[in-house]
């Protein structure tokens, strides 16, 4: 890449001044040059609008950087000004079918779109991290918000590592499109494409399908081979060790361990 990255405020204003007619007639936006974080604010925004019963029109969060961006867990994500795409997009979903495949659907649309500028193809680890050769580029975080009407809302966070060079990046084994690629986009456009894509892939499904259903599609992005050793830690805390067998039909990992067949819905995988 030519230069350093943009500061906060100027990298914001490029961010908001590159959003397309075509995203903002399908959905909102809001760009910050530093939030706490753009999972918090989206989130605190539906909860304001839940309880004035209202219903929010879809918007994005996107920041120039986070003081304190977290992943799973409430892992600290590092995300320095002009360095990465920081963004939260906020959906009304109707069922629970559609919002327990979000976060694999979000993970798959944006591994589809950086495959087109990294060397090698963008590899999901289940459930929703960016690989390219093993190493992070990116990752996702989906936070549910249920209604007593039995709909919802489902908060997409996201980051993907865009500028580091090798000593900025924020953690071992991590990576960066400006070290995969040979000719990154600018960070602008790349927020766009991830924006678009992930708003087609989980509010218009079928728009990106045309080589086949969604599921297909995730299984080969998938970094995951049939008969890899992997460890699983569940929500509970407790840690399963088996042979990867694949997906079932809604994309829980299936695992072959020595107490015999178990089926994961939510966990973390390490490998």
């Amino acid at each position: 890449m030519n230069g350093r990255p943009a500061s906060a405020s100027v990298a914001a204003a490029r961010l908001a001044a590159c959003w397309p007619a075509a995203l903002r007639r399908r959905i909102n936006l809001l760009v910050a040059s530093s939030l706490t974080s753009t999972q918090s604010l989206a989130r605190r925004l539906v909860d304001r609008h839940l309880a004035d019963d209202e219903a929010p029109e879809p918007f994005a969060v996107v920041a120039a950087s986070q003081t304190a961006g977290h992943g799973r867990r409430g892992r600290l994500w590092e995300s320095r000004a002009g360095l990465g795409v920081w963004a939260s997009i906020a959906l009304p979903v109707d069922e629970a079918e559609s919002l327990q495949a979000m976060p694999l659907r979000a993970a798959l649309a944006l591994a589809e779109t950086l495959s087109g500028w990294t060397g090698q193809p963008t590899r999901i680890k289940w459930p929703n991290d960016l690989l390219v050769e093993r190493r992070k580029l990116g990752g996702l975080l989906v936070d549910a918000i249920a209604r007593a009407d039995g709909g919802g809302w489902a908060i997409v966070g996201f980051g993907v590592n865009h500028g580091h060079s090798k000593s900025e990046l924020p953690i071992p084994g991590a990576t960066s499109l400006a070290l995969e690629a040979a000719a990154p986009p600018p960070l602008e456009e790349l927020a766009t494409a991830l924006l678009g894509a992930l708003l087609d892939e989980v509010r218009e499904p079928g728009a990106r399908s045309g080589d086949g259903d969604w599921l297909d599609r995730y299984r080969r992005a998938s970094v995951h081979e049939p008969g890899d050793e992997l460890v699983c830690e569940l929500g509970s805390g407790e840690r399963l060790r088996g042979r990867f067998e694949g997906f079932d039909g809604r994309g829980r990992l299936r695992l072959d361990t020595p107490t015999g067949a178990r089926v994961v819905a939510s966990g973390e995988v390490f490998s």
